[in-house]
């Protein structure tokens, strides 16, 4: 078997010891789509022996220019089912299991658990965030990242070093991603080969870690920076916390963002309707000491909701991101 890995062996820093140790890595890999098809293969190639894909998507003809593991043939078909296929073609050695479903507040913690490293290829705020929160908790090392037009970061959180909170405490005013702004292929793929890179060096022990680096790419202007966040500090107590609608309790506050034509049911019995303009005259007339919960598409309206109320609100603020999607 090492026969296959001897270019990578004869590194000082990988060796047999080295490569034992990817193959006993265990990794999942949220979201089949741009990032994981470039972070997928080179983790296979490398022999990282367990990964464990979610996504819950099918293969649309409109990604297919970023979403390289994939044909034209594998339209329609599961993400993940037709990722794996070719990911065992690529390297026999290693175990890949295929879930198509998406991991999301509920079921996160519990799927978490039963690996070593965590990669983050949704490119979705509310997801990032969702895996962020739990790792930080578990001590579980996170590698997540983004990309839009030409740009992106690759950051290595958790896992004793600071959250994703830490350095992104605060979401900018407009939130934007592939589908309304843009991207390139190949700004996706380069991202999705450091977060493999940085997967690869964690499990290899590779000093300096790639947990407490950030790493951001201008590939229109062929720039790169990076800088390190090893002492950044955590927020204080976030109440901004995602949840799935099933965590939802009878004595909750619950605020629906969207009007009837987004959505037009509302999500539980215990939840009211209010447009994001005229919340601020609405709020203030209900109880403060509830557990208050803001819905949304996205979690982005939500978001800013919770930013508008965290300092006169009496309890905890959490937020549904009610139909978010990996990429």
């Amino acid at each position: 078997m090492f026969e296959r890995y001897k270019r990578q062996t004869i590194l000082p820093e990988v060796l047999d010891q080295g490569q034992k140790n990817l193959a006993s890595s265990k990794i999942l890999v949220a979201g089949a789509g741009g990032l994981a098809s470039s972070a997928l293969q080179y983790l296979v190639g490398a022999g990282c022996g367990n990964i464990t894909i979610y996504d819950e998507d099918n293969v649309s003809e409109t990604n297919l220019h970023r979403q390289t593991i994939y044909n034209e043939k594998n339209i329609g078909l599961s993400k993940v089912k037709a990722a794996k296929n070719v990911l065992i073609n690529l390297n026999s050695n290693c175990n890949i299991f295929a879930v198509q479903k998406k991991i999301d507040a509920k079921n996160a913690q519990n799927i978490i658990q039963d690996h070593d490293l965590i990669i983050d290829c949704g490119d979705n705020f509310a997801l990032s965030y969702i895996l962020s929160d739990i790792c930080y908790i578990e001590k579980k090392p996170l590698i997540s990242a983004s990309a839009l037009r030409f740009e992106g970061y690759v950051g290595g959180f958790c896992g004793g070093m600071p959250s994703l909170r830490a350095v992104f405490p605060d979401l900018p005013d407009n939130i934007e991603n592939c589908n309304t702004a843009g991207v390139i292929g190949s700004v996706v793929g380069t991202i999705g080969s450091i977060q493999a890179q940085m997967a690869i060096n964690y499990f290899l022990k590779i000093i300096p870690s790639p947990l407490g680096q950030m790493i951001s790419i201008d590939l229109k202007n062929f720039h790169f920076s990076s800088f390190r966040f090893d002492k950044a500090k955590e927020p204080k107590e976030s109440n901004f916390k995602f949840i799935d609608p099933s965590q939802i309790s009878k004595t909750d506050l619950v605020i629906e963002l969207r009007d009837t034509n987004e959505k037009p049911d509302l999500i539980c019995s215990n939840s009211i309707r209010v447009e994001f303009t005229k919340l601020e005259e609405k709020i203030m007339q209900l109880d403060t000491n509830k557990h208050l919960i803001f819905v949304c598409k996205s979690g982005i309206r939500s978001w800013k909701a919770a930013k508008m109320f965290e300092h006169v609100w009496n309890n905890k603020i959490s937020l549904i991101a009610d139909n978010y999607n990996e990429e």
